[in-house]
């Protein structure tokens, strides 16, 4: 069933508020003080993801440092480290917060309803990447981290690929598997004949799973291309090692998320008590950090539902 316009707008609109209560942090922190002082505030506010606006605080502070020291490598990765992690961020919101799959539900949505600020500061953030990127790269320095950025603004298509490649054959140790993850992302998504391999995007994605052991997405992508090739027993184990994640303040959004979406891999095994657990898992997260984003509108048309998320 569709959900009714009201239903959707109203959605649209408590979503829209929770985000404006969220953005009543003022960047002062992370702006005064000198350069490592406002570096390592910056630094701390990445961490609350679940926050865009100190995560969005911190992602421009740090591009303001990568602005004034233009010559300096370190601040440029930094800064695009942290803006592609608001870029991440955002996105998300816009996906699961703020209707991108519901268009698919309606028709009769004005389009205008459809724009609201997450989807503004998302652009900005992409053309920030980009002109980022852009100095970094004429800096002439050969970094294999730039190249994985370079790829990460192109997105995950074919284009990506030999740029990727060449990333993971050096495997740089602060990008914790990310090359590699996205470079299986690719191969998955593609077709055989385009040069898809799913055997070499499940091999991608274990390697980035032993560099970043508690990336709970990492997990959650590999139990489900496991599953595409029958290795249920494999992906429940997978799935049910998510349970015994104990997440570090910055993987709190990310945890949750993934734990929604891994019982609902859990239900494909089928393991119905790996599902309730995990479902449960991601409700006790909610109860010990009740800040967290909830992502009520995935949850509701996920399911394919005509359940009004203000009623959850």
């Amino acid at each position: 069933m569709k959900l009714s316009s009201t239903a959707v707008l109203t959605t649209l609109l408590l979503s829209s508020v929770a985000i404006a209560q969220a953005s009543e942090f003022h960047c002062t922190s992370a702006t005064t003080g000198s350069i490592g002082e406002k570096f390592q505030a910056a630094t701390q506010l990445l961490s609350e993801s679940w926050d865009t606006s100190k995560l969005g605080c911190g992602a421009k502070t740090l591009v303001s440092i990568a602005d004034q020291q233009s010559e300096n490598l370190d601040f440029q990765l930094a800064a695009l480290r942290a803006n592609a992690r608001l870029i991440y961020y955002l996105d998300r919101i816009v996906l699961y917060e703020l209707g991108y799959l519901i268009v698919s539900y309606t028709t009769d949505v004005p389009k205008e309803k459809m724009i609201n600020q997450p989807m503004i500061d998302l652009t900005a953030a992409q053309k920030e990447q980009v002109r980022l990127l852009k100095r970094a790269v004429e800096m002439g320095v050969e970094n294999p981290e730039i190249h994985y950025f370079e790829a990460l603004t192109i997105g995950p298509t074919t284009e990506a690929k030999p740029i990727l490649e060449g990333v993971v054959k050096t495997d740089p140790p602060a990008l914790d598997g990310a090359a590699h993850a996205m470079l299986g992302e690719i191969l998955y998504a593609m077709p055989d004949i385009a040069g898809g391999d799913l055997d070499k995007a499940i091999e991608m994605m274990r390697v980035a799973r032993q560099r970043a052991p508690d990336n709970p997405l990492y997990a959650r992508m590999l139990a489900a291309w496991l599953l595409d090739i029958g290795e249920n027993g494999e992906s429940q184990s997978i799935l049910a090692s998510l349970l015994e994640l104990e997440p570090a303040t910055g993987d709190l959004q990310l945890t949750a998320d993934q734990l929604r979406v891994a019982g609902d891999i859990a239900g494909r095994i089928p393991d119905d008590a790996l599902v309730q657990q995990l479902y449960d898992r991601r409700s006790a997260v909610f109860k010990a950090h009740p800040y967290l984003q909830q992502r009520t509108v995935v949850v509701a048309l996920g399911h394919f539902g005509d359940i009004n998320p203000l009623e959850e």
